[in-house]
């Protein structure tokens, strides 16, 4: 139903910089379905929905895999194959602002959608920050988590409406369907 989506730039990639990683959200089922983008607070998952988006070392390489963005991971300054070199920095202050009707929107069968564009949308920081000083192969990866708990999960930690308006949130907030997406992973040669 929710085909989750990464493109990577051809060819090699500058060292110190950003690569331009893409995101897309298809639509492959038969129906309209509801969805959220990255709102605050999704990408470093204090709320929902969870954009988890990771970088890896891929395969051999020669220098270590540090870099510049997201936290950095535990492991930034490793050249082994398979250690995270970044991923989502804590949370800083776990109140998020409040999700808002018009941050779900539908996508109609065949649809697709950049969900870090638009309004309410946000840059996923650790893919736009990422820029790595040793060269490399690195492995971008992205999960999508709507799976809340609880649908309050999705509501934010300020601001958020009360009374009818907080129940015609939920109602709306449960159209999207609870599911746990992984990405294709792409991988970019820094040189």
């Amino acid at each position: 139903m929710i085909d989750l989506v990464l493109y990577g730039p051809s060819g090699p990639q500058p060292l110190g910089r950003p690569a331009p990683v893409r995101v897309e959200l298809r639509n492959t089922g038969g129906h309209d379905l509801w969805i959220a983008g990255v709102l605050d607070g999704s990408e470093n998952g204090v709320r929902f929905p969870r954009y988890r988006p990771t970088i890896t070392r891929a395969g051999e390489g020669e220098g270590e895999g540090e870099g510049d963005g997201g936290g950095g991971g535990e492991d930034a300054g490793s050249a082994e194959s398979g250690a995270v070199v970044a991923s989502p920095a804590p949370a800083e202050d776990p109140l998020v602002g409040p999700l808002r009707p018009a941050d779900l929107r539908t996508l109609a069968p065949g649809d697709s959608w950049d969900p870090t564009s638009g309004p309410g949308c946000l840059p996923l920081m650790t893919f736009a920050h990422f820029a790595p000083r040793r060269p490399g192969r690195y492995r971008y990866t992205l999960t999508l988590d709507t799976d809340a708990a609880r649908p309050e999960d999705w509501l934010g930690g300020f601001g958020v409406p009360v009374g009818s308006a907080r129940e015609d949130l939920l109602a709306l907030v449960a159209r999207v369907p609870r599911t746990r997406v992984v990405a294709d992973p792409v991988e970019v040669d820094f040189r």
